[in-house]
């Protein structure tokens, strides 16, 4: 039997992916940057190198019948830190290295793992797979020429393309911006949200490995882009009544006024320009926090059989358990 590559399988979503795959019997090859052999179940092929490298690439892809592709230069906070080349470099060349590598080993499924972020930053209502994209950052315009580069190697020698566009994806992990949430929350340092009609979509890990699970066991692909989300979106207000709660934290007896995030926004960038650094609270990062961002996935579990079972809700507690069982083993 051929193996699944997994690329990126160092991170918190590669290596959830690698894991899935091994349990349910399949031969895994993880393509990682830094040797973490020790970290992955028995059985598993370690290859670690570079995507940026054309000759890892068509290595990694060699004997593989399907990819999962999750390596890529993650979305920064602030996107000038990042130079626009290095997004070019990994997310784009990265990813035609390893389409190249597929095609010339004779693999069968690609799977390209995109982001939410090419349909713009925020939505103003439900989005679909309709909606134009509008890439505004570095990041979000890198994952959209990826994409059209996947879907334009479709066909070729046999293979078939799929991205996945995915909005925040959260677990048991110390990496992004919820882990770090939880954490101001807890130390009194996250201020009281406002109740606000907005919604955000999200998706846990566990009902990304479903969607990755459908799509290898789907003979074909209707589109070439799928949006892969939980079931429903949340309350922006929920979700952080929902961590307050799981902190063992009662409700709050005030909320800070939207008008008064608004003024702190604005001031904050100002104190951003002046000081030529990031700054905690910036009207970007309001955006972020408060800003709509809903999303349907209704045509993957309608064209392809996914069905996403886990919920925010009863994840918050294995989200709590993580944040504490973190601290202990950092002596905190």
């Amino acid at each position: 039997m051929t193996a699944v590559l997994v690329t990126g399988a160092g991170g918190f979503l590669g290596g959830a992916v690698v894991t899935d795959l091994r349990e349910s019997g399949h031969h895994v090859r993880a393509l990682v940057r830094r040797s973490a052999a020790s970290s992955f179940p028995s059985g598993v092929d370690v290859l670690v190198g570079d995507i940026r490298d054309p000759q890892i690439a068509k290595q990694a892809a060699t004997g593989c019948w399907a990819i999962v592709h999750l390596a890529g230069q993650a979305h920064a906070l602030d996107d000038e830190s990042v130079p626009d080349e290095v997004y070019q470099a990994v997310n784009v060349d990265g990813t035609k290295h390893l389409l190249d590598g597929a095609v010339a080993g004779g693999v069968q499924k690609f799977i390209f793992a995109s982001s939410v972020k090419v349909f713009g930053e925020t939505t103003i209502n439900c989005v679909d797979e309709r909606a134009l994209p509008d890439p505004r950052s570095p990041y979000a315009r890198s994952k959209w020429m990826a994409e059209q580069m996947v879907a334009s190697y479709a066909g070729e020698s046999g293979l078939a393309t799929l991205s996945l566009r995915l909005p925040l994806v959260y677990g048991p992990t110390q990496k992004g911006n919820l882990y770090r949430m939880i954490e101001a929350i807890d130390r009194g340092r996250f201020p009281p949200l406002p109740r606000v009609e907005t919604v955000r979509s999200l998706l846990h890990v566990k009902n990304f490995l479903l969607a990755v699970r459908a799509v290898l066991q789907s003979s074909h692909f209707p589109e070439p882009m799928y949006v892969a989300t939980d079931a429903r979106p949340y309350s922006v207000t929920a979700l952080y009544d929902l961590l307050r709660s799981g902190l063992g934290l009662p409700p709050p007896r005030w909320r800070v006024p939207v008008w008064v995030l608004s003024l702190g926004g604005r001031c904050g960038d100002i104190a951003q320009a002046l000081l030529s650094r990031p700054v905690p609270l910036t009207s970007s990062t309001l955006e972020k926090l408060l800003g709509q961002a809903w999303y349907n996935p209704v045509a993957l579990i309608r064209d392809l059989g996914y069905q996403p079972r886990e919920t925010f809700e009863t994840a918050v507690p294995e989200l709590i358990r993580h944040y504490r069982q973190s601290f202990i083993a950092c002596g905190s």
